[in-house]
């Protein structure tokens, strides 16, 4: 048996050029959806940061009276840890976001996976050399 097969040129350049095509776009859609999580927990840390500098400024504006300050510290807290939990949720977020994307990503690579390789056995069972 030969290792040599016969194959249709045109018809395995469009299985070519088709997987040229399908595959980069779904690169491009992957590192989309990861430049769009970036861009979520960017915000994220940016509204954490505004909200941690509003609270020090409020906090500062209190220290007049002992009393003032404690509840200034308090509310400061309260804010640090509210923005850390949004800052946490936003993360959680956009990391699931990410995944359902990258997971719909794999099956779409599945399939074309799958469709290049139902191609290839087409052609083989075509061949006159694949019958010998």
């Amino acid at each position: 048996m030969s290792p040599y097969r016969v194959v249709n040129g045109d018809e395995f350049a469009r299985l070519i050029e088709h997987m040229r095509i399908s595959v980069p776009s779904s690169i491009r859609e992957s590192e989309r959806t990861l430049a769009e999580r970036d861009e979520i927990l960017a915000e994220a840390e940016e509204e954490a940061r505004r909200i941690i500098q509003e609270a020090n400024t409020r906090a500062r504006s209190m220290l007049s009276d002992n009393a003032l300050v404690q509840a200034a510290q308090r509310e400061a807290e309260r804010i640090v840890m509210s923005s850390k939990e949004q800052a946490d949720e936003h993360s959680r977020s956009a990391d699931a976001y990410a995944t359902e994307v990258l997971e719909e990503l794999a099956e779409k690579l599945r399939i074309i996976s799958q469709q290049v390789d139902n191609g290839i056995r087409i052609l083989q069972e075509k061949s006159p050399v694949a019958r010998e």
